[in-house]
């Protein structure tokens, strides 16, 4: 997913892969205190949170399929969901894009490698998975406080990572 075609002039051998720089690594904004990783054009885009999806763990059944439901008419009325991963909430609102191919930016409580794996392409949990195979840098942005190697947060209710989402939202709209 990370590459982009190059094809020598003088050969007719299928074309190898080289690196593209803007999507294959993690940095530090300086600006925005982040790291990040991925399509960072989503940040100038129409973001929004899934509001519903912001309370405190457990959920219902009945509270995940609303959140899924505000998620699909936020990614059809031509939205980018901001969400998280950290509790089942934003992962029910989190697989919605994926479902129809749109772009989403997901706030990680810890580094990149821990959550995308050494080489940043697998979908951060189990669920996502069976969407799409590997995470795609070309498509979404992941971004995080905390430094590619470092150990993710494990708590199902973090309001780090509830302010984060909202602060990104408020980011574009003021953009």
């Amino acid at each position: 997913m990370c590459a982009e075609t190059v094809r020598p002039f003088d050969q007719k051998e299928p074309a190898t892969l080289k690196p593209v720089t803007p999507f294959c690594s993690p940095r530090y904004d300086e600006e925005l205190r982040l790291w990040l990783y991925g399509n960072e054009n989503l940040l100038n885009g129409p973001l929004s949170p899934v509001l519903s999806a912001f309370q405190i763990p457990p959920f219902t059944e009945h509270q995940l399929d609303q959140i899924e439901e505000e998620a699909h008419v936020l990614v059809l009325s031509g939205r980018i969901l901001v969400t998280g991963i950290n509790h089942p909430g934003f992962q029910r609102s989190a697989i919605v894009p994926l479902r129809w191919g749109a772009p989403r930016v997901l706030c990680l409580s810890g580094g990149f490698y821990r959550h995308l794996g050494p080489d940043l392409n697998q979908e951060p949990y189990p669920a996502a998975r069976r969407w799409r195979y590997e995470f795609d840098p070309t498509s979404d942005l992941v971004v995080s406080r905390r430094e590619p190697n470092k150990r993710p947060t494990y708590a199902l209710h973090n309001p780090t990572i509830d302010k984060l989402i909202l602060d990104l939202c408020l980011l574009a709209q003021a953009r």
